[in-house]
């Protein structure tokens, strides 16, 4: 019981986290992570990501945030980031879990919501997707493209936002980087393309 508390907590406070960026998708977010606490639950089966050696240098970050991911981290299942489409070589460096949708531990047909979990200097290439997507950062700094942009650094606390086809891409510097996304609209991932 006390992991499932501890998994509900932490979503719950990134709930009210979202609730700082004032748009749709950020509510949707917000309302899908604060319904959890009264949701059932689907049993996933539980992977490691390939790259969960990093786990150990993003606990070192003692914020509020990171010790709830270190009280729930083995209640979450893990898959390669990019839906099969990213190189071996790079996917096994860019790990997601998704907690909310199709699915996720707790289903929902509208949104998937999970995180991000990709090791020091690694270059996610500029990609798109229908759905519209939002990341919140937790842990680390990566620099950020959006569109025809020039990369820009955004730190734990950040939010970025695409908007439905915008292409991006993001680079990690020296630590991984640890971030929630939420996808709204056309979740189904069969628009993903490198």
């Amino acid at each position: 019981m006390q992991n499932k508390d501890n998994l509900i907590h932490f979503f719950s406070t990134l709930g009210e986290r979202f609730k700082n960026h004032k748009s749709i998708i950020a509510n949707d977010i917000s309302d899908a992570l604060l319904a959890t606490k009264t949701m059932p639950r689907s049993m996933k089966l539980k992977e490691s990501p390939s790259n969960a050696k990093f786990f150990k240098l993003l606990f070192e970050d003692k914020s509020n945030l990171m010790q709830l991911f270190a009280n729930c981290v083995d209640r979450l299942h893990w898959r390669q980031a990019g839906f099969g489409k990213l190189p071996e070589k790079l996917s096994c460096q860019i790990s997601v879990t998704e907690f909310i949708g199709p699915d996720g531990i707790f289903e929902n047909p509208n949104v998937r919501i999970g995180l991000l979990l990709q090791s020091p200097g690694i270059h996610y290439p500029r990609h798109w997707h229908s759905a519209e997507e939002l990341y919140f950062i937790i842990s680390g700094t990566a620099n950020w493209a959006i569109g025809d942009e020039k990369e820009n650094p955004h730190a734990p606390g950040s939010f970025v936002h695409h908007v439905s086809a915008q292409k991006h891409k993001m680079t990690t510097q020296s630590e991984p980087l640890l971030a929630l996304w939420g996808w709204t609209g056309d979740i189904g991932g069969t628009s993903y393309s490198i």
